[in-house]
């Protein structure tokens, strides 16, 4: 519905109609400069000047809003492949060619022999130039959008990443005062239950990683760190559950040198631990980690268990989507798949 399309683009409308006004009155005032004593005549044409500037900027803000939110945003985001948004781009400028034209003859079927006729030739030559204008402008407000976005998506990051820097620090405990003693507890208990004392140990290390003990300048970390530490939490949960947990863990590393983001695939397995269902054997927790030379692949899959059901909207599935999305950009998919029984994650990265 029309009227639904206004409200819910009265922002963008708007901007857009400030836009085309100032383009009107830019080229006014330059034909003003140029021929002052033919610029409201040729201007105002057979309808008036009121109906000039409005036909002006309604073609303006239909062509802009089309290229900038139809056309380029969705091509640059990846939603839209670049054959589907040329062929829209044609079909546009057909339409508005044929607009153009048939204004043209209007006018010029109406035109006083002391009026000079505007020759096709010269039409063409102003069109062509229009267009491309039209294109450069678009693309030019399409990148600026895309900037305003991205440092709007920065700001709210490092707001959640100083909410939870605040949170941590309420909760604090000296790390080395907690190593210090799970290191003791690990020693008294080497004496009289190894495996007990084996997941001291191994806890441990997980704080330590949770850290960022380990990560590089760039704030990540090796692809086998963190699988490393991913199977420490799986066996963790596997001892927890007197390893009755169904789990189907497959990894096939052939790039041992990709960096990423830490604890992102961990904190997809920690969710389907708190989440799923993983004591049907049939339905396993499905963990399935690839790598080829500049590419990750990661998938999980797990049956829902009878608590929370929109794992979707998770916290920390959303802070996972912001965090790779302003690293990775486009070379990044993160596809969450929500049915009624099964929750799915599917992680592409190329680097």
């Amino acid at each position: 519905m029309p009227v639904n399309f206004i409200k819910t683009n009265s922002r963008r409308l708007l901007l857009l109609t400030v836009f085309s006004l100032f383009i009107y009155g830019s080229f006014f005032m330059l034909s003003y400069l140029v021929t002052p004593e033919k610029t409201l005549q040729n201007f105002a044409g057979q309808d008036g000047l009121a109906m000039g500037i409005l036909s002006f900027v309604a073609e303006s803000i239909i062509t802009h809003y089309v290229l900038i939110f139809v056309v380029i945003l969705p091509a640059m985001h990846g939603q839209r492949s670049r054959l589907n948004a040329l062929g829209i781009t044609v079909i546009l400028f057909l339409l508005k060619f044929a607009v153009n034209y048939c204004t043209y003859l209007y006018e010029s079927g109406h035109r006083t022999a002391a009026v000079t006729k505007l020759s096709e030739r010269s039409l063409g030559w102003i069109l062509v130039i229009s267009y491309v204008f039209t294109m450069v402008s678009s693309l030019s407000v399409a990148l600026l959008v895309e900037w305003v976005n991205k440092s709007k998506e920065r700001m709210m990051l490092e707001k959640q990443k100083t909410e939870a820097e605040l949170v941590a620090l309420k909760h604090q405990i000296n790390p080395h005062f907690l190593f210090n003693s799970l290191s003791f507890i690990y020693g008294k208990l080497m004496r009289t239950d190894r495996e007990t004392a084996d997941s001291v140990l191994m806890l441990a290390n997980i704080m330590r990683y949770s850290l960022g003990t380990g990560e590089n300048v760039d704030g990540k970390v090796n692809i086998m760190d963190e699988l490393e530490h991913l199977r420490n939490v799986i066996e963790i949960n596997q001892r927890r559950h007197n390893h009755t947990l169904n789990i189907r863990y497959e990894e096939q590393v052939e790039d041992q040198s990709i960096s990423i983001l830490p604890l992102v695939l961990i904190t997809l397995v920690e969710n389907a631990f708190k989440h799923g269902d993983l004591h049907d054997p049939d339905q396993p927790l499905q963990i399935l980690t690839h790598t080829r030379v500049n590419e990750l692949s990661f998938r999980i899959e797990n049956r829902k268990g009878n608590g929370i059901k929109e794992l979707s909207n998770g916290v920390g599935l959303q802070n996972i989507r912001q965090q790779l999305k302003l690293t990775y950009g486009s070379r990044c998919s993160f596809q969450i798949e929500d049915t009624g029984e099964h929750f799915r994650v599917d992680l592409n990265i190329t680097f």
